[in-house]
């Protein structure tokens, strides 16, 4: 089996709902694992707790039944056109300001500004 595929009935179905979810709520499928977990036991998984059946996944294309309920629930949401990602307990990624960021911002602002300059330094000369 290959995933390199176009045909998506060569994918194995767990596969695809797996997939089809994580994209949806825009995670990769090991945190669709430590969610949907954490969703039906009600506590996150414990330090390697979800290695094997996430490797049974990967490997054999078996998923788990609470990894199978939580994408059911996950399409059904799309479906109904009310999916949003925090009722599945995905949160918004908080994208801090970072020195970079502030660097970039004041480089842009003294380029900005550098080329104001310029352009009227350009308009008196011409003018004069």
């Amino acid at each position: 089996m290959t995933f390199f595929t176009d045909d998506e009935h060569t994918v194995p179905q767990d596969t695809r709902e797996v997939l089809a979810a994580s994209s949806l709520l825009q995670i990769t499928e090991f945190q669709l694992f430590e969610i949907a977990f954490e969703r039906w036991f009600g506590r996150p998984p414990r330090e390697g707790e979800l290695e094997a059946c996430f490797a049974r996944y990967m490997f054999a294309s078996d998923a788990p039944f609470w990894v199978r309920q939580y994408c059911r629930e996950v399409d059904l949401s799309d479906r109904n056109g009310s999916l949003d990602p925090r009722e599945f307990g995905v949160l918004p990624r908080e994208v801090p300001d970072t020195w970079m960021r502030r660097g970039l911002r004041h480089a842009s602002v003294l380029l900005l500004l550098v080329v104001t300059l310029h352009l009227i330094a350009i308009l008196v000369s011409t003018k004069g």
